[in-house]
């Protein structure tokens, strides 16, 4: 669904084909702006069940998630602003990161887009709509020609009318949604071996230890990346993907990688040939001896251990970085205290006074210098 309806009261719909549907109760719900900030924080401590940092967390993120929507319209910038701020400060794209132009359209390409952009921003009521509305009437052909989109996407007329008043229905497309996912899971990918090369490959002077220390942080990283595909997957295959919708939709991964995430097996970063050579490489410009040599053998140790991990395991594993010094606590705990030595004599002396004596009669302080003559 559109990240403006994740937070929304989603009324679900099956259809008589057995179509999973929603409807966003949010655009029709004049009490929506009361209700969706205790919506958001429910959704983020349901979200959060999983991910064993504790209810608070998730709590307090709802809270400043529910904050920042609700001051969204007073703090946001207007229609017009925004258009012009996507064109000039956020270089051709909008808010929410779609491209508005390609930077290597030519010149007229380009304006022409532009001026696109500046004229849908102040349409008014909702030109997509419109252009909806009129798909899901093939015998109207007044804002857009033909049944299908530029996506490929038919529309019914009885959802699109309803949506005039707020109550349009929206087909939940599990092949088209996965797809972005994909893209989303691939861009998560390369960020995580960046985690590793950055700073492994800095090209100054590197310590073994900090090669594995970016390797761990690098696959932990990964292994939530993989995590949350796997769970995309499986939401997919529930809102009823078919097998070949699944294959078109992560056609751009290869058959090992849907094969292990399938299988829950966690696949950790292998360090590539090219990335062992450029190791070398630095070392030796510096003059150092290379420090990946030294570090192989933990990292093909952690890299064997991390092979055998499930996506099923709530948290990364805990690894130690076994290039690190090991630091032994040792208590200081002293065999005896600083305190004067007793007279044994006079501890003799007071054993064998009854009970009734006079020593019971005397002040603590009488005591203590019986027992500590020298102090």
């Amino acid at each position: 669904m559109a990240d403006w309806s994740k937070n929304s009261t989603l009324l679900p719909i099956k259809d008589e084909e057995g179509n999973f549907k929603y409807v966003d109760f949010s655009h029709a719900n004049a009490y929506d702006t009361l209700s969706r900030p205790i919506q958001t924080v429910l959704n983020s401590v349901a979200d959060g069940r999983t991910d064993e940092d504790g209810i608070m967390n998730d709590f307090i993120g709802g809270m400043f998630t529910s904050m920042k929507e609700f001051a969204q319209p007073f703090i946001s910038e207007s229609i017009w602003t925004e258009a012009v701020t996507d064109i000039i400060a956020r270089g051709g794209k909008t808010r929410d990161g779609f491209q508005v132009f390609n930077p290597q359209d030519n010149p007229g390409d380009k304006a022409y887009k532009i001026m696109g952009h500046f004229v849908e921003a102040q349409m008014p009521f909702s030109l997509n709509q419109l252009k909806r509305l009129d798909q899901s009437i093939e015998s109207v052909d007044v804002l857009q020609k033909g049944k299908f989109d530029k996506y490929g996407q038919a529309y019914e007329f009885g959802d699109e009318f309803a949506g005039l008043f707020g109550f349009r229905s929206v087909k939940v497309n599990p092949d088209r949604t996965l797809k972005y996912k994909v893209a989303d899971y691939q861009r998560g990918v390369r960020e995580s071996r960046q985690l590793f090369t950055r700073e492994a490959l800095k090209g100054g002077p590197v310590e073994p230890n900090e090669i594995v220390d970016a390797y761990l942080n690098a696959n932990r990283a990964l292994f939530s990346v993989r995590k949350n595909f796997k769970s995309d997957v499986d939401a997919a295959r529930v809102l009823g993907i078919t097998q070949n919708g699944l294959r078109n939709s992560t056609d751009r991964l290869s058959n090992v990688e849907i094969s292990s995430i399938d299988n829950n097996v966690f696949r950790p970063i292998n360090i590539s040939p090219e990335i062992r050579q450029a190791f070398a490489e630095n070392a030796a410009k510096i003059g150092e001896s290379n420090p990946l040599i030294v570090a192989a053998d933990a990292l093909g140790q952690i890299q064997q251990q991390l092979s055998r991990t499930s996506l099923l395991e709530p948290e990364f594993p805990l690894i130690e970085n076994p290039l690190l010094p090991i630091m032994e606590d040792t208590l200081a705990t002293p065999n005896t205290l600083n305190l004067p030595n007793i007279n044994s004599n006079i501890v003799g002396n007071v054993n064998n006074i009854n009970s009734g004596s006079q020593l019971s009669n005397l002040s603590t302080e009488q005591k203590l210098r019986i027992l500590f003559p020298q102090g």
